[in-house]
C-alpha cells in the first residue's frame, strides 16, 4: 500500500492502522529526543541507560494516555459537530470543559497509576503539586502539539475526499448530460430524414426504397452503436454520407452539395454525433430557405490524432440572427465542452448570406 492510500483510505481497519502508526511513531520519537546519559536531568537522577528509558517509556506511555483522552473527544465531536458547523462559540465552551476534565484525567492517571508503578521500581515518583501543575501545563504542551496534528490531517483528509467526491459527482453529472444531449439529438435528426422520405413516398418515386435502406442503416448505428462513448470514425462518416444522399434525393439538382473526405479514417474513433447536427442545421436553417441557388459544402481532412470539419452553406439574410442559436447547435457545444474540454476548437462565424463550421476534435485509434 502506498502512502496516498493509507492517508486516504477508508474503513474502520485502515483508520485504526493509521492511529497506531501515528502513535507508535510520537511514542518512538519521544524516547529519541532524551539522549542516553547517567547524570541528573531535571532534577531527576537515574544510574544506567537501563533504568534511564524504563523511566522515559513508562513517563511517555502515561503522557501518551493523557494525549488520547483529549484528543479523541476534540478529533470526533467537538471539530465534527460544532467547529465544522461554524458553532465557534459552542466549541470554544466545551473546547475549555475538555482541557478541564482532561487535566482531571491525567492527575487520576499519574497519582493512582504512573505513581505506584514508578514506586514499586524504584524510580523517580512525582509529587502530588507536581502532578497538579504538569497537569495544567501539558494541556498546552503535548496534547496541543498532537491536537493540532490530528486536526489538521482530519481536516487535510476531508478536504481530499471532498475533492474526490466533486470529481466523481462532476463527472457522473457529465455523463449523465451527455445521455441527455444525445437524446435530443436523435428525435430532431430523425424527424427531418423521415419528412425526406415521406415525400418520396408521396409520390410513389422508386428511390424510396433505397432512402429507407439509409434510414434503415443509420438507425442501426444510432441506436446500437452511439450509446457507447466512442464509436468507429467511419462508421460517422457514413452517417453523414447517408444524410447527404437523403438529402440529395429529395432536393435533387436544386442544392448544390459538395461533400470530400480526405485523409485514412479507418481505425479511428471518436465520440458520437457531433458532427451529424451542424449538416442537419445547415439544411434547416441554410438552403432549404433560399429559392435561388443555395449550397453546401462540407470539408472532412482527417490526420493521425485529430479530425477537421468545415462547413460551409449559403442562408437568407433574415435568418443571420437565429442560426447561431438552436437547441441542436447548443447540444453540440455542451458535448463538446464536456467531452473535450480545452481540446477542441469550434469557430462558428455567420454574415448576410454564409454560414460556416470550423471544428477540430481529437480522436484515437481502435
Amino acid at each position: 500500500m502506498d502512502f496516498q492510500a493509507f492517508i486516504f483510505s477508508r474503513g474502520r481497519k485502515a483508520s485504526i492502522k493509521r492511529h497506531l502508526a501515528l502513535w507508535i511513531g510520537g511514542y518512538t520519537l519521544g524516547l529519541l529526543i532524551y539522549p542516553p546519559h547517567d547524570s541528573a536531568v531535571g532534577g531527576i537522577e537515574v544510574v544506567g541507560i537501563a533504568r534511564f528509558y524504563q523511566m522515559v517509556s513508562i513517563r511517555i506511555f502515561f503522557h501518551f494516555l493523557g494525549q488520547m483522552i483529549f484528543c479523541y473527544p476534540l478529533l470526533y465531536l467537538l471539530v465534527p459537530e460544532f467547529f465544522r458547523k461554524k458553532k465557534y462559540v459552542q466549541f470554544i465552551v466545551l473546547l475549555l470543559i475538555l482541557l478541564a476534565l482532561a487535566s482531571a484525567m491525567r492527575f487520576v492517571l499519574f497519582s493512582f497509576a504512573y505513581n505506584p508503578i514508578m514506586r514499586g521500581l524504584k524510580l523517580y515518583v512525582n509529587s502530588t503539586s507536581g502532578i497538579i501543575l504538569r497537569s495544567i501545563t501539558y494541556n498546552f504542551d503535548g496534547p496541543a502539539f498532537f491536537g493540532f496534528m490530528f486536526i489538521s490531517l482530519k481536516l487535510f483528509k476531508d478536504w481530499e475526499q471532498k475533492q474526490k467526491d466533486n470529481l466523481d459527482l462532476r463527472k457522473e453529472n457529465a455523463n449523465a448530460e451527455l445521455l441527455l444531449l444525445k437524446a435530443q439529438i436523435h428525435p430532431h435528426f430523425l424527424f427531418n430524414t423521415l419528412n425526406n422520405i415521406y415525400s418520396f413516398t408521396l409520390d410513389n418515386s422508386p428511390q424510396a426504397k433505397n432512402m429507407v435502406k439509409m434510414l434503415e442503416d443509420m438507425l442501426h448505428y444510432m441506436i446500437e452503436e452511439c450509446e457507447q462513448p466512442l464509436v468507429s470514425l467511419s462508421k460517422e462518416i457514413a452517417a453523414l454520407k447517408y444524410y447527404f444522399e437523403l438529402e440529395r434525393f429529395r432536393y435533387g439538382n436544386s442544392i448544390d452539395m459538395q461533400l470530400e473526405i480526405a485523409g485514412d479514417y479507418n481505425g479511428k474513433v471518436i465520440s458520437p454525433l457531433l458532427m451529424i447536427p451542424f449538416v442537419e442545421n445547415s439544411f434547416k436553417h441554410g438552403t432549404s430557405k433560399i429559392l435561388r441557388e443555395p449550397w453546401i459544402k462540407l470539408f472532412i481532412q482527417v490526420d493521425d490524432d485529430m479530425v477537421h470539419f468545415s462547413l460551409t452553406n449559403s442562408k437568407p439574410a433574415e435568418e443571420e440572427v437565429h442560426h447561431k442559436g438552436g437547441i441542436g447547435l447548443f447540444n453540440v457545444k455542451k458535448r463538446l465542452d464536456l467531452l473535450y474540454p480545452a481540446e477542441h476548437l469550434l469557430v462558428i462565424e455567420s454574415t448576410k448570406n454564409t454560414f460556416t463550421v470550423n471544428m477540430q476534435i481529437p480522436i484515437t485509434s481502435q
